[in-house]
């Protein structure tokens, strides 16, 4: 199937539009603003905020691995352990 967009775009400009569309904004919005307000208890902030510095606090003082250098890549020299002729190169 093939359909030229600029033909289908042609179509619908020249269409009325759905009735179901007049006053969809302010539908919404009336929608939206009669939405109760949502509001977190001051317990349950300063649970989170001990949380996230307990969970960081830990995460740096008790490494999982020790820390390794990583390879040296550099595109000039010595191949890259990395690069995809040297990764693809030794797969036959």
């Amino acid at each position: 199937m093939h359909t030229n967009i600029d033909d289908a775009l042609a179509r619908l400009a020249t269409q009325s539009p759905h009735r179901g569309l007049t006053g969809l904004e302010d539908r919404v919005l009336g929608a939206i603003a009669h939405q109760p307000a949502v509001t977190i208890g001051a317990g349950t902030t300063l649970a989170a905020v001990g949380l996230a510095l307990a969970l960081g606090v830990f995460s740096n003082v008790v490494p999982s691995t020790e820390a390794q250098a990583a390879p040296t890549l550099s595109p000039f020299g010595a191949p890259s352990p990395l690069a995809p002729s040297t990764l693809l190169g030794g797969t036959r």
